[in-house]
Order: C-alpha cells, then structure tokens, then sequence
C-alpha cells in the first residue's frame, strides 16, 4: 500500500519538523510562564491546556525525526522561572498566545506545501485542526471578557438588497 513504505525525509521536511519542534517549544515555554502570573483561571486553563497540546505536537514532530534516525532539538522549558509575580495582563497574555497560534497554523501550512510525503500532510493537517479548534476557545474568552471586539466585515449585499 502506498503509506506502508515510506522514503526517507528530504531537507526541507526535515528542516520544518526541526523548526516546528523549536516553535512549538518556544511557544510551550510562553505559556507556561503565562500560565504562572495568569489572574483568571479560566486564561491559566487555557494556557495549561496550550502547553499540553504544543508539548504533543513537539512529540509527533520528534517520532517523524527519530523514524529517519535523526537527532530532535531540544526545548526550552526548564528554561522558564519559578516567578508567579503579576506581570503583563490575561489580556495580553491571551492576545500574544492567539499569534502563536495563528503563527503555527501558517508554519503548518507551508510544511504541507513542501511535503509530498502523505503521512506528513496528514499529520500536519491533523494538528492544525487541533489548533483551530484551540484558537477558537481562545477567541471566545478574549469576547466574554471584553478583551476583543468583533473585527470589520464586509457588507452583507443580500441584507443590504432586502432593505
């Protein structure tokens, strides 16, 4: 079957596992500091449940590497401080992390466009999906609280035709 056996990784796979893996990892130590001066619980979930999900992402970038005998980067959690000091607002903090995000699923993007390889796609596909999905959770506690504002759309032409 075509996905059984599959050819070893070019240089630029390799190049975007290596680099979404040091993304992922610089994210992962953001929000773990986010998470320790986060004031709303409802943002220190969130951002817990970021790390979780970056910390997985880290891993299937890894096994990709590890597959092909290569070595994986390491992350920069420990890294991180022990201060729980009140130091930027949820607001901020919520807005920096909706960028990584965003950030992350265009990386992911450009992985796939360089991809031939299907386990790849498919893999990257999956992750953005998760991601979204965590983006749009993220959206709605920026909205309950006041933190954004519903961007400018364009006109809507059939409620506009209907008046």
């Amino acid at each position: 079957m075509f996905l059984l056996k599959k050819r070893p990784l070019t240089v630029m796979e390799i190049s975007n596992l290596f680099a979404n893996i040091q993304r992922n990892g610089l994210g992962t130590a953001t929000i773990i500091g986010f998470s320790q001066v986060s004031q709303s619980k409802e943002s220190t979930k969130y951002f817990l449940r970021g790390r979780d999900i970056a910390k997985k992402h880290i891993d299937k970038f890894a096994r990709k590497m590890k597959e092909g005998n290569l070595p994986v980067p390491m992350t920069w959690d420990t890294d991180v401080t022990e201060s729980t000091a009140y130091t930027f607002s949820d607001k901020l903090m919520m807005f920096v992390t909706t960028g990584l995000i965003m950030a992350s699923i265009g990386y992911y993007g450009v992985s796939i466009a360089e991809s031939p390889r299907a386990d790849l796609a498919m893999m990257y596909n999956k992750l953005s999906l998760e991601i979204q999905s965590y983006s749009e959770d993220g959206a709605n506690i920026m909205i309950e609280n006041k933190w954004m504002e519903q961007p400018p759309m364009s006109a809507n032409r059939n409620d506009l035709a209907a008046e």
